[in-house]
This record gives structure tokens, C-alpha cells and sequence, in this order.
């Protein structure tokens, strides 16, 4: 640049142009200026990225949604947003089942899957959390079974299994297990009887490493305003979702990314 410069200054001079003081000490500034930034290390270099903590919503059509609904995950993903938690939802599947969700500014990643029980999601959660390594998961599951004639004891124990399975993959994974939304569908009539089993659960399997949270999903839940077809949530039911999991998710939030940084 400067042997550029002086050329040109030269040039100036040889061709007779006349330039004035100010402007020659201006340039020369600029030039000095110019070199500097061109040596001054890069400010970013060698930086990470802030810490995000890795969200697994799992569970059936409840967690799926489906076609234009906004889902609970999307209420959840616009509330730690606003409280600066830096979240990354994770799962096999993204969006909604048959078509798009209402909002499409959130992660859409997700493990939902409309129509399974317990036992299908457990034969399956090994690989989904091999692949995705959740920091938390949240746990809704058991509809389907119990439609289908499941008992209450044997889908209580896949949901043990599910657990187990997590802490296989990665020991030090948090699970929040939430008592199921309640239904006006007949062939659902023993949610009650499957929530009451579940603090125990929770209780018996929480560990220190891999903590165990109970989220009652249920109480307050009304069937008849937060559902569209008695079973599964519209919007109104969705933010009550989100609202109770963020409850419990965000002390959680606090402490792990503090931890992280």
C-alpha cells in the first residue's frame, strides 16, 4: 500500500496537480489506519459459542400436534426465549403430523409419535437418544397404551424402562415426568389411576446424577375448553402445557447453563 501511495503522490507532483496540506495528512491517516486494523487480531478468534441445553419432547400425538395447531413446544421455545435461556430441541422427527404447525418460528425438532405406547417408544428411545445426547427430556406418555388395554402397571413400568433406558444412553440425563393430560375419551378413563402411580416412580428412581421431576400436566386440565376432539390439546390447552413443563424447566435451565459457561 504505501509504495502505491507514494506513487501516486509522486505522480500528484509530477503532473503538476496541486494538493492541499490537510489532504495529504488526511490520506496519510487513513493509510496508517488502514494498516492497523489489517494486523489487529481477529476479536472473535478462538471464541465458543454460548451454551445451549439440549431439550428432548417425547411422547405420542400429544407431543407430535398436528396440522395448524401451535403446539406446547412452540409456547415452551418462546418462553425461554424470553427469559434468555438458549434451548435446541432435539428428536428424530420435526414439525407436526400431516401438515405444518400454526408457528414456524421455533425448533421444530422433536420425538413425537402420534399413535405409539409406552412400550414402542422404549423399544426405540435407545437409538433416538444416541443420536441426540438430551440434557433433559420431557416425558409425556401412556394415552395410547391405556386406550388400547394396557394396564396401569405394566405401562407405569415401560415408563420406568424409558428412564432406564435414557441413563444408559447418557447417565447424567434430567427427566421430567409429567402425569397425563385428562381425557373425555371412555377408553381413558383410568389417567387418574396412572398418575397416582407416578410420584412414587419418580420418588423411587430420581438420582442425584440424573434427577427425576414429576410435572402434573393434569389438574387444571378441562377436556371440554382444551381440547378440540376431547383427547387432544388445542392452543388453549397447549400454553397450559408449555406453562406447567417451563414451571419446572427453568430453575433446571438456570443452574445448567450457569454450570456451562
Amino acid at each position: 500500500m504505501g509504495n502505491r501511495f507514494d506513487r501516486w503522490l509522486s505522480h500528484g507532483v509530477l503532473y503538476g496537480t496541486s494538493m492541499a496540506p490537510s489532504l495529504i495528512i488526511s490520506i496519510v491517516t487513513w493509510s496508517l489506519l488502514l494498516a492497523l486494523l489489517s494486523c489487529a487480531p481477529d476479536s472473535t478468534e478462538g471464541t465458543e459459542p454460548p451454551p445451549s441445553a439440549r431439550i428432548m419432547p417425547l411422547g405420542d400425538s400429544i407431543t407430535e400436534s398436528s396440522d395448524g395447531m401451535p403446539t406446547y413446544r412452540y409456547y415452551l421455545w418462546k418462553s425461554a426465549l424470553a427469559k434468555g435461556y438458549r434451548i435446541d430441541f432435539v428428536g428424530s422427527k420435526r414439525g407436526v403430523q400431516n401438515g405444518q404447525p400454526l408457528h414456524q418460528d421455533f425448533d421444530t425438532d422433536h420425538e413425537g409419535h402420534s399413535g405409539w405406547r409406552a412400550d414402542e417408544i422404549l423399544a426405540q428411545i435407545s437409538t433416538w437418544a444416541r443420536a441426540t445426547s438430551p440434557d433433559f427430556v420431557l416425558l409425556h406418555v401412556g394415552h395410547n397404551d391405556l386406550c388400547q388395554g394396557q394396564d396401569v402397571t405394566s405401562t407405569v413400568n415401560d415408563v420406568a424402562g424409558i428412564i432406564d433406558a435414557l441413563r444408559t444412553v447418557k447417565a447424567d440425563v434430567t427427566v421430567l415426568v409429567a402425569q397425563l393430560i385428562a381425557s373425555a375419551e371412555p377408553c381413558l378413563a383410568q389417567i387418574p389411576a396412572f398418575n397416582a402411580h407416578l410420584p412414587a416412580l419418580v420418588a423411587a428412581k430420581s438420582m442425584p446424577l440424573s434427577p427425576l421431576l414429576l410435572v402434573d400436566q393434569h389438574t387444571g386440565f378441562v377436556p371440554a375448553t382444551m381440547t378440540f376432539d376431547g383427547v387432544h390439546p388445542n392452543a388453549m390447552g397447549q400454553s397450559q402445557m408449555a406453562d406447567r413443563w417451563f414451571a419446572a424447566l427453568a430453575p433446571l435451565l438456570e443452574t445448567f447453563l450457569a454450570a456451562a459457561r
